[in-house]
């Protein structure tokens, strides 16, 4: 009798046992489920709060629009272009989100050596254009690299950009990227990026550091006309490349520390300036090559919501002849 009790009282603690190892596994089971619910819900919300930030950043584009015509509007009131001094480059702007904050930054973009300008259009042969070349390497050489150097990575991006297969002299075309261990095939068109250097041959991460504050990608083979008023003391290699190294950089940078308040007021007073005349440039280059006023603008926007963090970079072309502000490219990311 006794035994039989120990057996029964034996099965009720096994039992016991057996419901709460079922307890606590259906716990778990339940745990878990919540967990990935929670998580699934969290990313839903993330993608939905990331995607209403994608769209309150693209609407930057019509207030930078209007930014830009009414600053074109008092510059020309006020009878002169684009200057460091103007409001409109001197901060950020923070604009107004709902449940989140943003920003937004004006910059010029003539400041720079167009890379695209290394080839001619088409409807001129689609060759070398030399005279771009020797501007790349004063450049170039104005910022440390060799003289070798800065012709070798010149014809390399102008091989690049040209479409027939004749390879300059120290330059690359598709054979020399084929014959790589991942082989890829020239862009055969104007650069988009000035990132797209890196993947050329021959354009180490030094060299790309040290030219790339003074390069860009603008979508025409035409030399980039320079507004004189937006130079600062560091863009000096620009000017003494535009001078064909009649200027060194440390004579460039005292020109442009020079620059009178207010900015020059035209081409002819800035290469008036008695520390040019040696450049003897002539007066159709000094025009199509400076202006006071900026053809390229760049805009850079970045907002948070949610902890959500994108950022946009605008190009725009403002001197049309429909007189609209163009938008050439747009592109959205992570904030860095």
């Amino acid at each position: 009798m006794k035994a039989l009790q120990t057996h029964k009282t034996r099965q009720r603690g096994g039992a016991l046992i057996m419901v709460l190892l079922l307890a606590a596994t259906l716990s778990f089971i339940v745990l878990g489920l919540a967990q990935r619910m929670t998580v699934s819900i969290e990313r839903t919300s993330g993608e939905a709060a990331r995607g209403e930030l994608i769209w309150r950043m693209m609407s930057l584009e019509t207030l930078a629009r209007a930014a830009i015509r009414e600053a074109e509007k008092q510059s020309e009131t006020a009878g002169v272009g684009f200057t460091l001094d103007h409001p409109l480059f001197a901060r950020a702007f923070e604009t107004p989100m709902e449940n989140g904050s943003g920003a937004i930054r004006f910059a010029d973009a003539t400041r720079c050596f167009n890379l695209n300008s290394l080839v001619r259009a088409q409807s001129a042969g689609g060759r070398l254009n030399e005279d771009a070349v020797k501007e790349f390497m004063e450049i170039g050489e104005a910022v440390g690299l060799s003289a070798s150097e800065a012709e070798n990575i010149a014809h390399v991006v102008a091989d690049w950009i040209d479409t027939d297969n004749i390879q300059e002299i120290g330059g690359g075309e598709d054979g020399l990227y084929m014959a790589l261990p991942t082989p890829f095939r020239t862009g055969s068109t104007l650069l988009a990026s000035v990132s797209e250097l890196r993947a050329m041959d021959g354009v180490a991460a030094e060299l790309y550091l040290a030219l790339k504050p003074y390069l860009c990608a603008h979508p025409t083979h035409e030399s980039s006309r320079i507004n004189v008023n937006m130079l600062r003391p560091q863009d000096a290699p620009l000017l003494s490349g535009l001078t064909g190294g009649a200027l060194s950089r440390l004579e460039a940078e005292e020109v442009i520390a020079d620059r009178p308040p207010g900015g020059w007021k035209s081409v002819e007073a800035f290469w008036a300036l008695p520390a040019l005349a040696k450049a003897e440039i002539e007066a159709e280059i000094q025009q199509a090559r400076t202006a006071v006023a900026s053809r390229f603008l760049e805009v850079r926007g970045w907002g948070s919501v949610n902890e959500i963090d994108i950022a946009v970079s605008l190009f725009f072309l403002t001197d049309t002849q429909s007189g609209e502000i163009e938008l050439i490219s747009r592109e959205i990311g992570a904030a860095s």
